[in-house]
């Protein structure tokens, strides 16, 4: 492996540098058409992607661009579980520089704290949140905008992080439970067999719950230099992206949405010091300012949808007080909190609350 370091490539003219997956993760839908001795240049088409992977350097293609190639994919096969089969060749080369520094990191620990630093490289329409509840280790996918809501489309997304995982790990790594926001095939064993847990589908959000001592456990691929290479040349392409225009968007609402998580209120000056300190700043606050308006967007509001985002997800999720929701959310006063949440889905907290559980028993899929 080449230990050069060399900044990214220049965007070629007509390249989509916006919201959605990596082109080199997407790619593997392609490869795995080809894989299978047909001609992959349909699903190339579909994904907006050139011939050679060596112009996929910065691209993104969007989640609804994913879930059309995987269903062309699937009918030109005959095979519904398309998404679970392409996920299976998914190796670090598809991942890029991070996919390197997730295999050779020193324990699975290591691996998902910079997964959750820098997945905004993998993709920027979700974000996962992973925290230890009890003995587990629980792993919230949340949308950053409008997805498809097919099973392709999740299976792939589920299952090419679980292989991975365990293709890097050496071990049957077996989740306690798998919750997917898509109604299940019509043959539902394969991908059952596939995660060897539970699996829950039609849920509200993509959810995993993980025995929580896999954060201890040793990677057999621990390699420390080529760890800290990789780590440093993905921070390097995370920062590169925080100056692409169409792209700064998602990593401030990552940033904000972290600070929220932390309990602390997100200022402009506050998230761009976050990044900094951690390498990665997308330049000064003014800098930052400048650039959202020229996209004829505010921090502010970018904070104030980032709140209504997380109060409306917990909601739906949590049984917390509807108080501490309104608190969190930035409405001194209940009641205001209430006029916000009619404005935004024309119902009550409470009735937002019946609803989303009310869904969730009616379509609980039993293990």
């Amino acid at each position: 492996m080449s230990t050069a370091v060399f900044p990214p490539p220049l965007m070629p003219p007509g390249a989509s540098t916006g919201s959605g997956f990596s082109a080199s993760f997407v790619r593997v839908v392609a490869d795995y058409l080809q894989a299978q001795g047909h001609d992959a240049q349909a699903i190339l088409d579909i994904l907006a992607l050139p011939s050679s992977p060596a112009q996929d350097e910065g691209r993104r293609v969007p989640a609804w661009r994913l879930s059309q190639a995987l269903a062309k994919a699937s009918q030109r096969l005959g095979d519904e579980h398309i998404g679970l089969h392409v996920a299976s060749l998914v190796r670090p080369t598809h991942l890029g520089s991070l996919g390197y520094a997730l295999m050779s990191c020193t324990v699975g620990g290591d691996g998902l704290a910079l997964f959750e630093q820098l997945q905004s490289l993998l993709c920027t329409e979700l974000r996962g949140h992973f925290s230890v509840v009890g003995a587990h280790l629980e792993a919230r996918h949340e949308a950053l905008g409008p997805l498809p809501d097919d099973y392709h489309f999740w299976s792939f997304f589920t299952a090419s992080r679980l292989g991975f995982a365990r293709w890097v790990s050496g071990r049957d790594l077996v989740p306690a439970l798998v919750e997917l926001p898509c109604a299940p095939p019509a043959n539902v064993r394969p991908f059952q067999d596939f995660i060897g847990g539970p699996v829950n589908f039609r849920a509200p959000q993509c959810r995993e719950l993980m025995p929580a001592d896999w954060l201890g456990w040793a990677n057999p691929n621990a390699d420390p230099p080529i760890h800290d290479l990789m780590s440093a040349m993905a921070r390097r392409q995370w920062q590169a992206r925080t100056q692409d225009v169409d792209a700064l968007k998602a990593w401030v609402q990552q940033a904000i949405l972290l600070a929220l998580d932390r309990g602390e209120s997100p200022t402009l000056e506050l998230v761009c010091t976050g990044l900094h300190d951690s390498g990665l700043s997308p330049g000064p606050a003014r800098h930052v300012q400048r650039q959202l308006a020229a996209q004829g967007l505010t921090f502010k509001g970018l904070v104030e949808e980032a709140r209504k985002e997380r109060a409306l997800m917990q909601l739906r999720l949590t049984d917390l007080p509807l108080a501490r929701i309104a608190a969190e959310a930035g409405y001194a006063e209940t009641s205001s909190f209430h006029r916000a949440v009619r404005r935004w889905t024309g119902m009550t907290p409470m009735a937002v609350r019946e609803a989303s559980a009310g869904q969730a028993r009616g379509q609980h899929t039993p293990p």
